[in-house]
C-alpha cells in the first residue's frame, strides 16, 4: 500500500439512531476535495438533500480538518465544522471555522473529518481515542453550561482531551446556538442547534497518533520563512490587548503549532473568573450599549459575552437582536409590556442577562427571537423587518462588517456568499489596514505606503487597479482572486489571522508570500501544488458551494445582491481599528490622490458591471449569472452537472 502523508486515510462515521460506527476510506474524497471548507461541501453534496430541514435528524454534522492540521505546519490547524444552517434563511448550506486543538486531536487519533448522522435516543456525547469510538450517556451533562460541562469532561477523560460542546441554547436548538471549544473557540452557524438537535451535547476526542509527514526538513524551512515574514510591526497588529474593563490578560493561548499568532489568550476578571477569549468583535458586541448606558467603558462587555458563550449564543447574532430591539423600540414597534425586556436599560448588564435568559429558555418573547433576527422580524410585520434588513442580509447574517460602500472589493464577496464572508473581509481589510495606519501616523505604525500597497496589490489582487478607490477598475479580479485564495485556504485548514502573509516588515520592497499554504501542502503531503493550481482548488471549491445553492434556491444574477443602503444611504463610518484611526475613511486614488469614501454610495450601475467582470472571470452566464457545464467539466466537477442540469441550473456555455 503505498504511504499516505498529512492525511490518515480514514473517515469517521456515527449513525447516531442506530448506534453504528464506521471507518471508512477518505482517499477517494480528499485527492480531489482537499479537505476542511472543500470536503464538507463535497459531503454534503452527496450526502443531504435540498428537503432537508436543518433540525431534522436528517441533517449531517461534519467535523473536517484539513491535511495540513495535526502538522508541525505553523498555524494550520483548523478545522470546519459544517452542516445544513438553522441560522441561515431559510435553512441553508452552512459552516462554521474552529481553532483550539479538537482538528489536530481528530486527526491523531486518525481520522480525516468525523461524520454524524441520525439522531440519539437521549442525550449522548461522542467519545473517541485512537481506536475506540463509543456513544456515550450525557444525561449527567445536560442542561450544564459549555464551561460547567467542559470541566466535568475533562475530570471524566483527562486533561488531555479536547472537546466541542453546546450549552443550553444549543440543547433548546435556539437557531444561533453556537458549539463552543476547550480553547475559547465559538462555532458559529447555528451549529450548536444542530447538535442539539441530535441530542448530542459533546465530542470528545483523545489521539496519541502522529500525522506522518513527507518533507519534515522542508517544512521546517517553510515555518521559519512564515514566522520571519509575520513578525515586527505586521505581527503586532494581531496582538493588541482588550480595550475592556475589569480584565487582565494573564498568558497567550494559542491554538495546536501556532506561535500565540493573535490576541487568542487567557483573560482573568476582577471577580477571579479565568477565561480565554480571543479579543475579535465577539468580545466587544456589547461595548457600544454599555458606553452609551453608562456613558463611559465598564467590565460589562466581557461580561455579556461571557454569559453567551457559556450558554451558547453567537455574540454577532446577539449583536444583531439587540439592535433590532432597539431601533423597534424607539420606533415604537416594540414595548417593554410586549417583550417582558427592559429595553430601555440596553447596555446594562440587567438587560443582557434578561435577554440571555429569555432566549435560552425560550421564555415568552424568548421564544420568537431564538428564531434569530431575521425569521423574528418578518413574524412582527413589515416595518419591523425593513428595520432588520437595514443591519441583516436576506439569509440574516451582518449586511455591512468592512462594507462595500467604503471598500468596494467586498461587495462581491457580499453579493455572492452564502453567510458573512468574514475570512475575505479579513484579507482585503487587514492590508488596507496597514495602509491606513502607515497613513495617519506618518508610517509609525506601519510601513506600508502607497507604493507598497500597489506592489502588493498587483502581485496578489491581479492589479495596482485594485487599490485606487476612486474607480470600480480592478475590484472584480481582486474578489476573484481572494475568493479563491480563501476557499482554497480553508480547505488545508490555515489561519485566518496568519495567512495569507501578503505584506512584510522584514523585506526592504514589503512584498509578503502568498504561496506559503500552497508550500505547507507539498511539504506535508508530498504532492505537488503549484500557486495556478492552488487557486484553482479554490475556484472547484466555490463552484462547488455556488452549485449546492442554486440547488438550495439561490442561483444565478437575481440573488447576487446587496442591502439596498448601499445603494441610497452614504457611508459615514467603518467599524474597528481602520475607522478609529481613519474616521475620515480615506484610501488612495489615481497617481497621489488621496480620496475619500465617506459619503459615498455604490454606484448602482458600475455594480452591475463589476458582477459582468466577475461573471466572465469565473467563466459563469454573464447575463443570467448561471454556472456552465464547460466551467464545470473543466475544473473535473462534470459529475454535478446532470443533476444540476435537472434543476435547470447550467447553461451549455
Amino acid at each position: 500500500m503505498e504511504k499516505i502523508y498529512g492525511w490518515t486515510g480514514r473517515l469517521l462515521r456515527v449513525e447516531l439512531s442506530s448506534g453504528e460506527i464506521n471507518k471508512t476510506k477518505s482517499m477517494d474524497y480528499v485527492k480531489d476535495f482537499i479537505g476542511g471548507r472543500m470536503l464538507a461541501a463535497r459531503i454534503y453534496w452527496d450526502e443531504v438533500s435540498k428537503d432537508t430541514g436543518a433540525l431534522e435528524a436528517e441533517n449531517v454534522l461534519e467535523i473536517i480538518p484539513g491535511p495540513l492540521t495535526g502538522t508541525p505546519a505553523t498555524a494550520c490547524s483548523r478545522w470546519v465544522v459544517s452542516a445544513k444552517s438553522p441560522h441561515s434563511y431559510p435553512d441553508q448550506y452552512g459552516f462554521g471555522n474552529a481553532g483550539g486543538f479538537l482538528g489536530a486531536a481528530l486527526k491523531h487519533a486518525g481520522y480525516d473529518g468525523l461524520i454524524v448522522k441520525g439522531k440519539a435516543k437521549g442525550p449522548s456525547y461522542i467519545f473517541v481515542e485512537n481506536e475506540k469510538v463509543e456513544i456515550k450517556d450525557a444525561s449527567g451533562l445536560w442542561g450544564l453550561t459549555s464551561d460547567e460541562t467542559m470541566k466535568k469532561l475533562k475530570e471524566r477523560h483527562g486533561k488531555g482531551a479536547r472537546i466541542m460542546c453546546i450549552g443550553p441554547a444549543g440543547e433548546n436548538m435556539v437557531r444561533f446556538a453556537i458549539a463552543n471549544t476547550d480553547q475559547g473557540g465559538a462555532i458559529s452557524n447555528g451549529m450548536g442547534a444542530v447538535m442539539g438537535s441530535k441530542n448530542i451535547k459533546a465530542v470528545v476526542v483523545i489521539g496519541s497518533n502522529k500525522v506522518p509527514v513527507a518533507y519534515p526538513e522542508r517544512l521546517s524551512e517553510i515555518n521559519k520563512r512564515a514566522r520571519f515574514l509575520r513578525k515586527g510591526v505586521n505581527e503586532s497588529v494581531y496582538m493588541t490587548e482588550p480595550m475592556i474593563e475589569g480584565i487582565e490578560k494573564v498568558k497567550s493561548a494559542p491554538c495546536y503549532a501556532c506561535p500565540a499568532g493573535c490576541m487568542r489568550a487567557s483573560f482573568k476578571h476582577t471577580s477571579g473568573l479565568v477565561e480565554i477569549r480571543k479579543t475579535c468583535a465577539s468580545a466587544f458586541f456589547y461595548t457600544p450599549w454599555d458606553q452609551l448606558y453608562h456613558g463611559k467603558a465598564t467590565e460589562n462587555p466581557f461580561l455579556a459575552t461571557s454569559l453567551c458563550d457559556r450558554f451558547g449564543l453567537c455574540t454577532a447574532e446577539m449583536s444583531n437582536i439587540i439592535h433590532w430591539l432597539y431601533e423597534c423600540f424607539k420606533k415604537n414597534l416594540l414595548s417593554e409590556e410586549e417583550t417582558s425586556l427592559p429595553l430601555s436599560k440596553i447596555g446594562s448588564l440587567e438587560f443582557i442577562e434578561a435577554l440571555v435568559d429569555r432566549v435560552v429558555t425560550k421564555n415568552g418573547f424568548g421564544e420568537l427571537l431564538a428564531q434569530g433576527t431575521r425569521r423574528a422580524s418578518i413574524e412582527k410585520g413589515k416595518a419591523a423587518e425593513e428595520v432588520a434588513l437595514a443591519r441583516v442580509t436576506p439569509s440574516g447574517y451582518v449586511n455591512d462588517a468592512y462594507g462595500a460602500r467604503v471598500f468596494l472589493i467586498t461587495a462581491l464577496f457580499y453579493a455572492t456568499e452564502t453567510r458573512n464572508p468574514i475570512i475575505q473581509l479579513h484579507e482585503v481589510i487587514f492590508l488596507l489596514l496597514k495602509w491606513a495606519l502607515c497613513h495617519t501616523t506618518s508610517g509609525a505604525m506601519s510601513p506600508i505606503n502607497t507604493d507598497d500597497l500597489r506592489r502588493i496589490a498587483g502581485r496578489a489582487w491581479g492589479s495596482e487597479k485594485a487599490v485606487d478607490f476612486s474607480t470600480y477598475e480592478g475590484k472584480a479580479k481582486a474578489a476573484f482572486m481572494v475568493q479563491n485564495r480563501q476557499h482554497a485556504k480553508e480547505s488545508m485548514v490555515a489561519c485566518d489571522r496568519y495567512f495569507p502573509i501578503l505584506e512584510t516588515d522584514q523585506k526592504e520592497d514589503h512584498l509578503g508570500d502568498p504561496t506559503l499554504v500552497p508550500q505547507f501542502f507539498q511539504a506535508v503531503t508530498g504532492v505537488e501544488l503549484s500557486e495556478d493550481d492552488y487557486y484553482r482548488l479554490g475556484e472547484r471549491s466555490f463552484n462547488l458551494q455556488r452549485a449546492i445553492m442554486g440547488r438550495e434556491g439561490r442561483a444565478g444574477r437575481k440573488e447576487d445582491t446587496l442591502g439596498e443602503f448601499n445603494f441610497t444611504e452614504p457611508v459615514e463610518t467603518s467599524e474597528g481599528v481602520f475607522g478609529m484611526f481613519n474616521p475620515d475613511l480615506e484610501l488612495p486614488g489615481t497617481g497621489d490622490e488621496i480620496i475619500s469614501r465617506k459619503g459615498k454610495t455604490i454606484d448602482r450601475g458600475e455594480f452591475e458591471r463589476m458582477k459582468d467582470e466577475y461573471y466572465t472571470l469565473r467563466g459563469w452566464d454573464v447575463k443570467s449569472g448561471m454556472q456552465t457545464k464547460k466551467k464545470l467539466e473543466e475544473l473535473g466537477m462534470s459529475d454535478l452537472c446532470a443533476e444540476m442540469e435537472k434543476s435547470g441550473l447550467l447553461k451549455d456555455s
